[in-house]
């Protein structure tokens, strides 16, 4: 079970350090208007990613921070699922892949107090 926690933690790690940067780079400036958001959380966001998704990765050699980051992770993909479905349009639908991403870093975050 835990080298797939580990290559978990890499897809997550990786997947969150691009989507952090893409936040940051303003390529997704106009979702966040959409739902009604101040251009600070394009800031806020993509650096809770970025940041996550570093420690996610660092993480694997040192447990304390994979718990941070699956925490930080978690609630940030856990606040976006509850934007996409309390203030979008067809918010189930959108609000699919950031539930999983919630689940998936539940997983690991359980997976890592367990051990």
């Amino acid at each position: 079970m835990g080298i797939i926690i580990i290559i978990l933690e890499i897809i997550l790690g990786i997947f969150f350090i691009m989507t952090g940067l893409k936040i940051l780079s303003g390529a997704m400036k106009q979702e966040f208007a959409k739902l009604g958001y101040p251009p600070i959380f394009n800031k806020i966001t993509g650096l809770f990613e970025l940041i996550g998704g570093i420690a996610m990765l660092v993480g694997i050699f040192y447990i304390p921070l994979a718990i941070f980051a699956s925490i930080l992770l978690a609630l940030t993909m856990l606040a976006g699922a509850g934007s996409l479905v309390f203030l979008g349009k067809d918010p189930i639908k959108k609000a699919i892949p950031a539930i999983v991403l919630f689940v998936l870093n539940l997983i690991i975050l359980i997976y890592l107090l367990i051990v």
